[in-house]
């Protein structure tokens, strides 16, 4: 699916507005599927990632994107330059994308989004913490297994900077990853 080079938003408050959007498609999906649309900072991304962009350069003197009113109303809109890219996995980019630019800092907040609170309750025990996942029921386990892998890969694609979410997160994919394997040695007992 085409994306257009700019994409107008509307402005829910006048500061710290983003100065691009990008148009984000999972490496598996069909071209027909839509992009999901994520405006970020450009200078925060290249400060939390070692993915280049490719963000193209803009004229000297050329002043980042400034709200306007639609016509005839009080709704504020920036149009931002829109730049696409492709990663593992969408539906955890923003969660990514939210630490890895800081604007979130609290790190209790991304383990409990990257496992369910008895797991992290069980922390820094490894062992507890895949026990404890792995007895979780199918759907709830195998959506876990999901977000975790797809964040994981998405750190690997995109080159995280910040190595103590980039820990954080290898650890929660280690313990998912060991979950599932006492999960199928579990499911190949008699």
């Amino acid at each position: 699916m085409t994306v257009d080079a700019t994409f107008d938003m509307q402005v829910l408050r006048d500061g710290n507005l983003p100065s691009h959007l990008l148009a984000v498609v999972q490496t598996d999906q069909a071209p027909s599927t839509p992009p999901l649309m994520l405006p970020i900072d450009a200078t925060l991304f290249a400060r939390g990632f070692r993915a280049e962009l490719n963000i193209p350069v803009t004229a000297p003197g050329i002043a980042a994107p400034i709200p306007w009113r639609l016509e005839n109303s009080q709704v504020l809109v920036v149009t931002l330059p829109v730049i696409q890219i492709t990663v593992p996995h969408v539906r955890s980019l923003p969660l990514l994308l939210l630490y890895g630019m800081g604007l979130e800092t609290e790190q209790n907040l991304l383990a409990f989004s990257l496992l369910p609170v008895n797991v992290v309750e069980e922390f820094p025990n490894a062992a507890a913490m895949s026990l404890i996942l792995s007895r979780y029921r199918d759907d709830s386990f195998e959506r876990t297994y999901r977000h975790n892998q797809g964040i994981w890969k998405n750190i690997l694609a995109l080159g995280l900077n910040d190595t103590r979410n980039l820990e954080l997160v290898q650890n929660a994919w280690n313990v998912t990853a060991e979950a599932r394997r006492i999960r199928q040695r579990s499911s190949r007992q008699p």
